[in-house]
Formats: structure tokens, C-alpha cells, sequence
């Protein structure tokens, strides 16, 4: 049977998230459905084209196999050229509107998204916006690769800077806000931060570290510092995101590390009985980013430069607006 009368795009769907997120359990969650439909989708391609493309040897570390290289390489690109095709036809043909399909981290939504929304809301060739969350950058890579989203703000990693596939456009770079409660002493604090001098008796909110137990861009350079500056906190508080993270430090129980990104989407609550200190670290380096075969479209192309500019323009006055405590 000739493969064009055989494979489904919901097949090359399929494989195109089992390579971006390394398994078939984890391409099921990407995409939404159960580990069976995936299974029995990669089974019927395997038939139509009778060659295996997955391991199915746990050990093995390469998830495909040399032909499911080969179709994977295939896959992207039918449906890059499909969802490419789709935009053109409605440039062409008098259809112009389209989606946004935005993603980010719940740390990153706050002001940010509402900028992104408040641009597709007065685009007239857009008809839709929605949105998706993941807990990681990483997962963000996934959800661009395997189309969930065709845009994402997130942080630069080394896998989107090496993918020609994609383009990324650099909106800042994020810097690393230690978050203290207020009831300890500036002037401490200061003399941490500045001389790495640390008082006899630590306050009790200081003795208390919050980590952040996700992988994220920059933790290693967060436990770098507590380690220096701050020996004696201890770890003892976990939160699988920076905003709970911030919840305990107002509560006065610990401190932690947080981005200036993030601190522009914290509840004037947190703001209010914290202060923040820029240590001098970058966080991470912020991009918007995009399947650069989309960039072909004009309007869509149009909608990511102008969310870059005024995505660049409020961090740069967001800094000039809050003065940390220096």
C-alpha cells in the first residue's frame, strides 16, 4: 500500500512527540490523551511503513531506532509545511485570521501575558489566544515542538539556541532578586550581601532556606550563593514553584531566591511584607520564541515583533520603576 494511502498526520503527531519528549508515557501526557492511543497510532505506522521506530528495550537509551530517526526527521517536516501551508492559504485566499497558541511558566504569566493578550485582542487577523502552562523551559521546548504552542516566553536554553528550527528573539535578561521578610534589619542584610559579613546569632527568617525543587535555569547559581553568603540556612522549606516559595517568606518563616520576572506578578500582599535585594546575579536569559517557519506569514510575523518590543519596553521600565533595596 503506498504510504501516502497509509500515514495518518495524526500518526507523524504521535512520533513527533514521542522524539521531543523522550517516551511514550511522556508524549500521552504532552498530548493530551493515553498511553494506549499512543501506542496503537505508533503501531500502525510501524505497519505502514514495516520497520520498527521505537525501542521498546527499557535499557536502550536511544529512544528510535535508525528508521524512526529517519521518519522523525519526516514528521517534523510535514508538519512544519502543514501548519506553514495553513497560514499562507489564509493570507492568500482571504482567511486571514489565526491562532495564538501562547505558553509560558506560571512565573512568567502575571503582566507579561496580559500584554500578550491585550496585542492578539487588537489584532484583527487573530481569532483565538489561548494559553498553556508547564512547570519548565524545557517542557516548553516540548510544547513548541510537538505544535501544542507556537509561541512561548521562556528562558534560553541550549536546546532552542542549537535548533535552526526555531526562532528566538532575546527580551532580557532576568536578574535574581533575594526575597528577605521585613522584619529583619536592612542594614544585615547589607552587610551579607555587600561584605559577607554574618551576624553571631542569625535571625530565625534567615536561618530557613525555601528551595525551589523544580529544575529551573538558575538554581545552581542560587545554591552558589546561599552557600557563600548564607551557610547556616537550612533547606528545610520545599515548593515546587517560586510563588510558593515567596508565600512562606512573607509568612516571615524563610527566605529564598525569586526573579525580577517574578516579582512583578506577586500580589501587592507579598510585595508588601518583603524586601527584595538584587544580588548581582543574572537569573536567566529571557526569549520569545517561535517555529521560525511561521515567520513566513506576515501578520504572524508582524503580531511577534511587536510583542517583543513591548515585552522588552516593560521590563526596562519595570526596572526603572522599582528601585531594589541596594
Amino acid at each position: 500500500m503506498p504510504y501516502s494511502n497509509a500515514i495518518t498526520i495524526r500518526q507523524m503527531e504521535v512520533l513527533n512527540a514521542i522524539t521531543a519528549a523522550g517516551s511514550m508515557r511522556q508524549a500521552a501526557k504532552l498530548l493530551g490523551v493515553s498511553q494506549p492511543t499512543v501506542s496503537a497510532q505508533l503501531a500502525k505506522l510501524e505497519e505502514a511503513v514495516g520497520a520498527e521506530l521505537v525501542h521498546r528495550d527499557r535499557q536502550r537509551l536511544d529512544v528510535l531506532t535508525a528508521a524512526g530517526e529517519l521518519w522523525a526527521r519526516t514528521a517534523r517536516a510535514v508538519l512544519s509545511d502543514l501548519e506553514a501551508g495553513t497560514h499562507r492559504h489564509r493570507e492568500l485566499f482571504g482567511q486571514h485570521r489565526y491562532r495564538i497558541r501562547f505558553a509560558t511558566m506560571p512565573s512568567h504569566s502575571g503582566r507579561v501575558l496580559g500584554y500578550a493578550a491585550a496585542e492578539a485582542r487588537a489584532d484583527p487577523t487573530i481569532s483565538e489566544f489561548s494559553v498553556s502552562w508547564a512547570p519548565s523551559s524545557s517542557m516548553l521546548m516540548e510544547y513548541l515542538e510537538i505544535r501544542k504552542a507556537n509561541m512561548a516566553l521562556m528562558a534560553m536554553t541550549s536546546a532552542l539556541s542549537e535548533m535552526p528550527a526555531f526562532r528566538s528573539e532575546v527580551l532580557y535578561e532576568d536578574r535574581i532578586l533575594w526575597a528577605v521578610p521585613k522584619s529583619v534589619d536592612p542594614a544585615l542584610v547589607r552587610g551579607i550581601i555587600d561584605a559577607g559579613t554574618l551576624p553571631t546569632v542569625l535571625p530565625s527568617a534567615l536561618s530557613n532556606r525555601v528551595v525551589v525543587d523544580v529544575p529551573h535555569e538558575w538554581r545552581a547559581t542560587s545554591d552558589i550563593w546561599f552557600a557563600a553568603h548564607l551557610p547556616g540556612a537550612v533547606p528545610f522549606y520545599v515548593s515546587d514553584l517560586h510563588l510558593g516559595a515567596a508565600e512562606i517568606v512573607a509568612a516571615g518563616l524563610g527566605t529564598c531566591h525569586v526573579s525580577i520576572t517574578l516579582h512583578s506578578n506577586l500580589s501587592e500582599r507579598i510585595r508588601s511584607q518583603v524586601n527584595f535585594y538584587d544580588i548581582g546575579r543574572t537569573a536567566q536569559q529571557m526569549v520569545l520564541a517561535t517555529p521560525r517557519h511561521l515567520m513566513t506569514v506576515p501578520s504572524y510575523a508582524d503580531y511577534f515583533s511587536r510583542l517583543t518590543e513591548v515585552l522588552r519596553a516593560h521590563y526596562a521600565q519595570y526596572l526603572m520603576d522599582h528601585p531594589w533595596n541596594q
